[in-house]
Formats: C-alpha cells, structure tokens, sequence
C-alpha cells in the first residue's frame, strides 16, 4: 500500500472516531440539558425560584442590594458530578427555616444524596443533622467562628480531611456537605452505629467518651433527635425501610 492510501486510511480512521466522540459527547449534552430543564421546572413549581426571589428582595430592601449575591455560590458547580440519583425525593424545608435564612435547593439536595450514597450513609439522617447544626443555612457560623456552613464544620479539626477531598472552602455548600458526610462516614465505621457516631460528631470522639459513654449514656436529645428527625422525614419521602 503506498503512502498515500495509508495516510488516506489513517485519516477516514481518526476521523471515524472523532465523529464517535461528537456523537456521544452531543448526546451527553443533550441529556444534561433536558435534566437541568427538568430541575428548573421542579424549581418553579415547587416554589425555590420564588424563594429565592423573594429572599433577594428582602436584602435589597435592607440596603444590601451593592452586596455581593450569597446564593450566587450554588451556581458555581455544574450538575454533571456522575452518580446515581435514583430515589431521590425533593425535600421543602420547613417555613421556619426558611424565614432564618434556610436555602437547601434542589441541585444542592441531589449532590448531597449521590454523595450519601457513594459513602453508605442514610440520606435522611445528613438532612436531619443540617437541619440540626445550621437550620440548613449553608453560610451559618457559631461557636465564636469555629464550626461553619451546613454541617458546623470545624476547620481546624480537619484540615488533613480537606486536603484529601481538595476541600479548601467550608463556607462553599459543595465543599462542606462533602467534608461533614466524609467525617460522620468515618465515625459510622468506627463506632459501628448510627447513635454512637453522632454522638462523636456533636461532641468530638474524645468529648464524647469522657462526658458520655464512660457515664452509661448513649442516647441523648441531640443523636435522639436527629434519629427521631430522620425516620420522620423517610415517611414523608415515602421511604420504606426493610431491617
């Protein structure tokens, strides 16, 4: 074969899968975009647009308007993170969060569940333990600057678990959702239950040990609670649980 021919063959070759690529990728295109038009419509039905709206209002109305947008971080991840979602429920936080600030979008829900997968921890107990720490107000900060976001985070006690996950900003939903599912994950493999492990998590395994179990306690109103909280919301979600 000369030359030629072999440069001809080797170029309908390359261009064969170049046109398999644009084929997939186009379809790929095409399914993400018909999600997020989904997800935008689930939005505008039940309400968040209008929330969120309305939410924008109230801070211009208080002469915040020159401030920069706080939800506008929501919107720095795109919603192509893989992972499953099937079974997945949209959650309407209560009106009572929702007036001190709560904002738990959609697109912010599904990214928490596919990670609750991933880790192997039940979705309703991380929704129940947000709503627990912050009231789901993602950029909330308490014990004088120390435990931030959705989860109250504490920064200094991880920041080797920040390195590993890449995670440089708790005050980012994304980073500290991943962060706070990673510890409560760990804590769960450690202690071998779901009430033992937020009981560390709310105290710190050592605060845990010395105020808590040494005393013969093990449920409490915080991992009682938020258990509690959890079952409640699988039967709003319709979740059947098979033990």
């Amino acid at each position: 074969m000369s030359s030629l021919a072999v440069m001809m063959t080797a170029c309908l070759i390359i261009g064969a899968i170049y046109d398999r690529k644009m084929s997939r990728f186009e379809e790929q295109s095409e399914k993400f975009d018909a999600r997020m038009a989904a997800v935008e419509e689930r939005r505008e039905a039940s309400g968040q647009n209008a929330m969120l709206e309305s939410a924008r209002a109230y801070m211009e109305t208080q002469g915040q308007q020159d401030e920069p947008d706080r939800y506008a971080i929501f919107d720095t991840m795109p919603a192509d993170w893989g992972g499953e979602n099937d079974g997945f429920v949209y959650h309407a936080i209560p009106e009572e969060y929702e007036r001190t600030g709560g904002y738990f979008p959609e697109k912010m829900q599904c990214y928490t569940y596919i990670l609750c997968k991933l880790y192997g921890v039940e979705y309703s107990v991380v929704v129940a333990l947000i709503e627990q720490e912050s009231g789901y107000t993602f950029d909330k900060v308490g014990d004088d600057g120390n435990s931030i976001g959705y989860m109250q985070v504490y920064e200094s006690a991880h920041t080797d678990r920040m390195e590993r996950l890449n995670c440089t900003n708790l005050m980012n939903p994304y980073q500290n959702v991943k962060v706070g599912i990673d510890f409560l994950a760990e804590l769960i493999e450690k202690y071998g239950t779901v009430q033992d492990a937020l009981a560390a998590y709310n105290y710190g395994e050592r605060g845990a040990r010395e105020h808590l179990w040494n005393n013969g306690i093990y449920v409490y109103s915080y991992n009682e609670g938020i258990m509690s909280r959890a079952r409640e919301l699988e039967e709003e979600w319709g979740i059947e649980k098979t033990d």
